[in-house]
């Protein structure tokens, strides 16, 4: 049996976060922060501690992250209807102009990097992350 090369894909995997990375400058964006506005586009609204379990980070981590971006403009707080001590966090019309340069400049990126493989290469590649996510080690 043939065993993965863990450390090449490594190599390879700190390659790919590199180019996302350099994508995602011109939104001004990284990649935890697409990760967590992509999220909330999807989901309308959350508390940070919904954040951060959605993103498998410390709750920590996630305050620290929409602190940030609310201080970019990108998101703002709402009250807790039931929760006094909580907020709910949304997207701004500035967080989604943002998001949408971010997804329109990794289109591109992921674009060019399925164009560089084989389609049976991308699929293995794709079928590797969802199990990967699935059953993380």
């Amino acid at each position: 049996m043939e065993e993965l090369d863990l450390l090449g894909l490594v190599k390879a995997a700190q390659m790919l976060e590199r180019n996302a990375n350099v994508a995602l400058m011109y939104s001004g964006l990284r990649i935890p922060q697409y990760r967590l506005l992509d999220l909330l586009a999807r989901c309308g609204q959350a508390t940070v501690s919904e954040m951060g379990a959605a993103l498998h980070i410390t709750r920590a981590t996630a305050s620290v992250m929409i602190n940030e971006l609310i201080r970019s403009g990108s998101l703002v707080t709402d009250e807790h209807p039931s929760d006094r001590r909580s907020f709910h966090i949304r997207l701004t019309d500035h967080g989604l102009q943002r998001l949408q340069s971010a997804r329109s400049d990794l289109a591109v990126l992921i674009r060019k990097t399925s164009q560089r493989y084989p389609q049976e290469v991308v699929r293995v590649l794709n079928a590797f992350v969802q199990a990967a996510l699935e059953r993380p080690s």
